[in-house]
C-alpha cells in the first residue's frame, strides 16, 4: 500500500502538455516539484525517431531522458521533455516532415522554451543530447544555460562519415565508398535519386531526408560554440561508440569558458558499460531501460544548474 501511494505521488508531479506550433502541436511532459522550482530544464532528444523518454523504434529502449527528468525533479528543477515533430505523439503531416530542415527543429525547440517562459519561468536551461546538443547550441541566446550531452563537435557530415567508417571498414569497403559519394553529393546541393542509393542506406539517405541532412551539414558546432555567451557544460563518455571524446574537446577548445566533465565508462545513452564493443553495448545497454544513469552524471548537471 505504501509503495503504491509513493508511485501515485511521483506520477502526480507530471502532466502532459501540448504546445501549439505552425504545423500542429508538440506533445510534451512537464514535471515539476511539489514545492515549485526556480529553474526549468528542457531536454532535447538526439537524432532519428528518439522520443521524449529516450526510446525509439530503431532498437533503442533506454528511458534515459525519463530517468534524467525524474532525477532533476528530485533535485528541485522543473523539466520539460518533448517529442520532436513526427516522433511519438507529436504528429505532423507528411508534407511537413518531407523536406524539413535543421532550422525547423531549432524553431520547435525555441517554441518549447517560449512555452516555459509563458508559464512564468524566468530561468530556463536546455540539456541537448547528441544531435539535440546542436539544436541546443542554436537557441543558446534564448536561455540561461546549456548542457551538451555527448554532443557533436564536428560538422554532421564528418560525424556521419566517422560513424559509417566504424561500421563498414574494412569488411564493407564498397558500401563505404558509395556512402562517401552520396554524402558529398548531398553536401554539394545535389539530390541523389533513390534508385542510386544502396538498399542498406535508403532510410538514411532517402530523398525526403536529404534536405535535413544538407542543412545539418552546413554548420560547424565549434564555430557556434565560440559565439555562445551563456554558461555551458560539456559532458562526454569514454565508452561512447557514436560520438568520441575528441568532439567534446573540440567544443571546449572553441569556448574556454565552458566546463567539461568526462566519464570514463559512460556510453552514448548516458549509462555505463564495461565494453567498447558495438554489438555488446547494443544488447546490454541500448535495450535495457532498467540500467541506471552513469553515477555522478546527475550530480554534475544539478551542480551546474544551481549556478545559473
Amino acid at each position: 500500500m505504501l509503495l503504491l501511494l509513493m508511485a501515485v505521488t511521483a506520477m502526480a508531479k507530471e502532466q502532459e502538455v501540448a504546445i501549439v506550433c505552425p504545423w500542429g502541436e508538440i506533445s510534451a511532459t512537464l514535471a515539476e516539484p511539489d514545492e515549485g522550482a526556480d529553474v526549468a530544464v528542457v531536454i532535447i532528444a538526439g537524432s532519428g525517431p528518439t522520443d521524449r523518454d529516450g526510446n525509439s523504434s530503431l532498437n533503442l529502449m533506454t528511458n534515459c531522458y525519463k530517468q534524467l527528468s525524474e532525477a532533476l525533479v528530485e533535485s528541485g528543477f522543473a523539466v520539460l521533455r518533448y517529442d520532436k515533430r513526427g516522433v511519438g505523439l507529436s504528429f505532423a503531416p507528411q508534407e511537413v516532415l518531407e523536406g524539413a530542415v535543421f532550422d525547423d527543429y531549432v524553431e520547435d525547440a525555441a517554441l518549447v522554451v517560449g512555452y516555459l517562459r509563458e508559464r512564468g519561468y524566468g530561468r530556463v536551461a536546455v540539456v541537448g543530447h547528441s544531435e539535440g546538443g546542436s539544436i541546443a547550441q542554436h537557441i543558446a541566446s534564448r536561455v540561461e544555460g546549456v548542457v551538451l550531452l555527448s554532443a557533436p563537435g564536428y560538422a554532421m557530415d564528418a560525424i556521419l562519415m566517422t560513424q559509417l567508417s566504424n561500421q563498414l571498414i574494412p569488411g564493407y569497403m564498397s558500401l563505404m565508398v558509395k556512402a562517401t559519394a552520396i554524402i558529398a553529393s548531398i553536401k554539394r546541393g545535389e539530390e541523389v535519386a533513390v534508385e542510386s542509393i544502396p538498399k542498406e542506406f535508403v532510410s538514411l539517405f532517402h530523398p525526403t531526408v536529404q534536405p535535413y541532412l544538407r542543412s545539418s551539414f552546413a554548420f560547424d558546432p565549434a564555430e557556434l560554440m565560440r559565439d555562445m555567451a551563456c554558461p555551458v557544460l560539456v559532458i562526454s563518455g569514454g565508452r561512447d561508440i557514436q560520438v568520441s571524446r575528441s568532439n567534446a574537446e573540440r567544443l571546449v577548445e572553441a569556448q574556454p569558458k565552458a566546463q567539461h566533465r568526462h566519464f570514463d565508462n559512460m556510453t552514448h545513452v548516458l549509462k555505463d558499460s564495461a565494453t567498447d564493443d558495438r554489438m555488446e553495448q547494443l544488447l546490454s545497454i541500448y535495450m535495457q531501460p532498467q540500467h541506471p544513469l552513469t553515477e555522478g552524471l546527475v550530480q554534475t548537471i544539478t551542480e551546474f544548474l544551481h549556478t545559473l
